[in-house]
């Protein structure tokens, strides 16, 4: 009787020790999974919670009118677009950085030094081309990668912010170019320059001068930055 007692108490310790074990395996489980988690919801919020950020330049301003027709001026139609811009981009989430939201000129190494102080997802220059033939028309994004530094980069936000501004077929799609523009050869951050229309071509300044037009553009070339940025980030 007594062995039989002694097993029966060596059976309830062995369960009893068994039992302890089963509920600290899992307890230490549960914590790990739990830290684990609030890890990954941590991370996950310091990610959601990161603010992207463009600098857009207005080209021109001040004693520089840029390309001008009668008192038509191109400093004060990339201010206009640039301003919508700007609008868009803050309804967005964005944190945006202006060269200028007055006429006022800066120099080039300036605007270059702004950009690289700021250090954005993306910097984007607005201007208004013109040339000799009034038969030109349209909008195009520009991009140079001096030394082939980011040419991929530049390249396709070209490309995505071109594919935005001509989808709606306001402007003739003049495709994207290559071209040393200092604007954008000062810049250590991706980059591009569009250029809105001809000042020289008569259905193109008519639409330089409809602020419904200057506003879709200006919001085009924005989305088109929104999804270079999403698609690399």
């Amino acid at each position: 009787m007594k062995y039989k007692n002694n097993e029966k108490s060596l059976r309830a310790y062995i369960f009893f020790i068994l039992l302890v074990v089963f509920f600290v395996n899992y307890d230490m489980t549960y914590n790990h999974n739990l830290l684990y988690r609030k890890s990954f919801i941590s991370l996950a919020t310091e990610k959601s919670d990161k603010k992207h950020s463009v600098v857009i330049d207005p080209g021109h301003g001040g004693i520089d009118k840029g390309t001008n027709y009668e008192n038509l001026y191109e400093k004060d139609i990339n201010l206009k677009i640039a301003l919508y811009m700007k609008e868009y981009f803050e309804e967005k989430g964005f944190q945006v950085y202006m060269t200028r939201e007055e006429d006022v000129l800066l120099s080039l190494k300036e605007i270059g030094d702004f950009v690289n102080d700021k250090k954005p997802d993306v910097f984007v220059s607005v201007h208004v081309n013109s040339f000799k033939d009034p038969g030109y028309d349209g909008i195009s994004a520009f991009y140079h990668s001096p030394d082939g530094f980011q040419n991929e980069e530049r390249i396709e936000l070209a490309e995505t912010i071109q594919k935005e501004v001509s989808k709606d077929g306001i402007w003739f799609d003049r495709g994207i170019k290559e071209q040393d523009i200092a604007v954008l050869r000062y810049s250590k951050y991706v980059c591009s320059l569009v250029e809105v229309g001809f000042m020289t071509n008569k259905d193109d300044r008519v639409k330089l001068q409809d602020e419904n037009i200057l506003k879709n553009t200006g919001e085009n070339i924005a989305n088109g930055i929104i999804k270079y940025i999403m698609l690399n980030n």
